[in-house]
């Protein structure tokens, strides 16, 4: 990780191309890559604050984003996961994986100033024995120094299982979320925003929680390079069930999650 740290800082100050308009650090807007235009960035997510445990997980991913151009582009990830957590017998476990990804975003509408912008996304994961496919409806406004976007976002998680001596992909769960977003833009180079997230966990057509997280979130840029740092803790549980009955859910999700992205064109 630390090379990839390095690479980054290098080449920032390499580089003098615009980089391209990430404005937070979980909500997607509509822009997409000019044809023939390529964005490096670095993301790290730590997650914190299981009830009863003690738990620390660190997600990293390494994106190369290129655009097609017709306003469509794709973006490549190596995925890092790992996490620490008391077991039974109050005994830290370390666990880690690695994963890829490939996401397709397609802007629908000529970007427009005056006009809602929408975009469709897809991205295909493997992680393990894991696969699974998320999609996304983009919307986004701006209006003055003001930006609002909105993300549906819908999953499904597949799992290998072994049966009878053969393998199958086994479509495990199918979390829902909404994310909302709004940042103000004290200058062009610095936006100051929140960001909330309301995630549904489902299995097997039912709901198992409802839970709402929002936080701060600081956007700074320069000519070929930006930095986003978001803050989330978990307000509430909104749907209470025999899964999930407190008023937080630190049982199955974080407390907190904190996440840093660091972008650079080249």
């Amino acid at each position: 990780m630390k090379k990839y740290i390095l690479l980054i800082v290098i080449l920032f100050f390499v580089y003098t191309s615009q980089a391209q308009d990430r404005y937070f650090a979980r909500t997607y807007t509509a822009n997409v890559l000019s044809k023939g235009g390529i964005d490096l960035e670095l993301w790290h997510t730590s997650r914190f604050g299981h009830q009863n445990q003690f738990f620390h997980a660190m997600d990293q991913r390494l994106e190369l984003e290129v655009g097609l151009g017709s306003n469509l582009q794709t973006a490549f990830y190596f995925n890092h996961f790992q996490k620490s957590y008391s077991d039974s017998s109050d005994d830290i476990v370390h666990k880690s994986e690695i994963g890829f990804s490939n996401e397709w975003k397609w802007q629908v509408n000529k970007p427009s100033t005056t006009k809602i912008n929408i975009a469709l996304y897809g991205e295909l994961g493997i992680k393990g024995d894991e696969i699974e496919f998320e999609s996304k409806l983009i919307l986004d406004k701006t209006f003055g120094k003001n930006l609002i976007a909105f993300n549906l976002v819908y999953e499904m998680e597949h799992e290998m299982i072994r049966k009878n001596g053969k393998t199958k992909l086994k479509l495990a769960k199918t979390p829902l979320e909404f994310d909302l977003a709004f940042m103000h833009f004290f200058k062009p180079e610095l936006g100051l925003g929140i960001e909330a997230v309301n995630h549904n966990d489902i299995e097997k057509g039912n709901r198992n929680n409802s839970l709402l997280y929002a936080g701060p979130t600081l956007n700074y840029r320069g000519n070929s390079w930006f930095v986003i740092v978001n803050y989330l803790p978990q307000l509430i549980n909104l749907h209470k069930t025999k899964a999930s009955p407190f008023s937080k859910d630190l049982n199955n999700h974080e407390g907190t999650e904190v996440r840093i992205l660091l972008g650079v064109s080249l």
